[in-house]
């Protein structure tokens, strides 16, 4: 018997890539195990080639794991060939609403994607699903069997990259600064509430001071002009330049830097299938402020900070709780508790081999 886990790109450092390179870790201690994706970018992982792909696809004794989170044609090919067993890792996919006044071929890639989700569930009747959070289960809920869906959080490496040196120049500047300082962590995409943070930040600077600064580490994508441009424009029309600034890509040890040294980490996206940031946070003690939309709430967990879409009480919100000692506390001790029930490791690698171990008696 052979597993074999695909994804279209299977990259370095994303969410993801992590989730697959972590996953065959596990899976290669007590299983052959290998990677199948066009595009391979993370050497940490054994990758099947194309001519030993074919000719494992009508061994039915072999198991694929297919992680999806994009539209793939060549995947879905590969899957209506192979005659073992399927189980499918659900990532989500971005409603391609968001995209569709930016990218057309943003948007036709999230449309055909939500659609394949639902001819997989429609296509492969016997398929296991495994699905990061309770919330991407719904898409499925009414074709899929309840008994064939499990939750299990992705794999992550924020244990693993905690334990290195942060930069201290970034910590020093933070932590003697004056500022109030906030997070946000992800790509900018018109899904992730960048324009929102705008919002919230003009009126924190017009109800109470201007000494708050955002930081927004993730990439810009040249495929979006036209959001980076309403999101630079709305920057430029409330004269927050000095209040907002773009980091970009970064490496670990500046990473947990940021994480370290800031005071809050504010989420407000619109869409997440799970949200990796907001366990990083908490397993850096950092308090949470977020929007009350998709797999958020579920991700964050109890006892934690979960608002509307008013900007005026995230300022108030920022105001109140920054001046308030024992509320920080209190968010720092949950989100901590938090991370350490649910998303350490040990405890998904747990939920993932109970889940092998029960419904197909692969003993990882």
């Amino acid at each position: 018997m052979k597993i074999i886990i695909m994804h279209q790109t299977v990259a370095n450092h994303d969410a993801i890539g992590n989730d697959i390179e972590l996953m065959y870790n596990l899976i290669s201690k007590k299983q052959e195990c290998k990677v199948y994706a066009q595009n391979q970018f993370n050497s940490r992982v054994e990758y099947i080639n194309e001519l030993e792909m074919e000719q494992e696809l009508n061994n039915s004794s072999n198991l694929i794991i297919y992680h999806h989170s994009v539209y793939w044609e060549k995947g879905e090919q590969i899957l209506d060939k192979f005659r073992g067993e399927i189980v499918i890792r659900y990532h989500n996919i971005t409603p391609p609403e968001f995209f569709q006044p930016y990218n057309a071929f943003h948007y036709t890639q999230c449309a055909d994607g939500r659609e394949q989700t639902i001819r997989f569930a429609e296509k492969y009747k016997e398929a296991f699903w495994i699905v990061d959070s309770n919330y991407n289960s719904q898409d499925i809920n009414n074709i899929v069997k309840s008994s064939r869906i499990e939750v299990c959080p992705p794999f992550n490496k924020i244990e693993q990259w905690a334990k290195g040196k942060p930069d201290e120049s970034i910590l020093k500047d933070l932590i003697e600064g004056q500022e109030i300082n906030l997070l946000f962590v992800g790509r900018v995409a018109p899904n992730k509430g960048h324009i929102f943070l705008t919002e919230i930040m003009k009126y924190y600077c017009m109800n109470y001071n201007s000494n708050i600064k955002l930081r927004i580490i993730g990439k810009f994508d040249d495929g979006l002009l036209g959001y980076n441009n309403e999101l630079l424009q709305k920057i430029d029309e409330y004269r927050l330049n000095n209040n907002i600034e773009f980091i970009g890509e970064i490496n670990d040890s500046t990473l947990m830097s940021y994480y370290l040294a800031s005071d809050f980490f504010i989420c407000v996206s619109e869409h997440e299938g799970f949200c990796v940031p907001i366990p990083e946070a908490q397993y850096f003690h950092l308090p949470i402020l977020a929007m009350d939309t998709s797999a958020v709430p579920e991700t964050l967990g109890e006892n934690q900070v979960i608002l509307e879409n008013d900007a005026k009480e995230y300022a108030a919100a920022i105001h109140i709780i920054y001046n308030n000692q024992v509320a920080k506390d209190f968010l720092r001790l949950h989100g901590k508790m938090n991370f350490d029930s649910r998303f350490t490791i040990d405890k998904i690698s747990k939920k993932f081999i109970d889940i092998f171990n029960n419904k197909f008696k692969i003993y990882l």
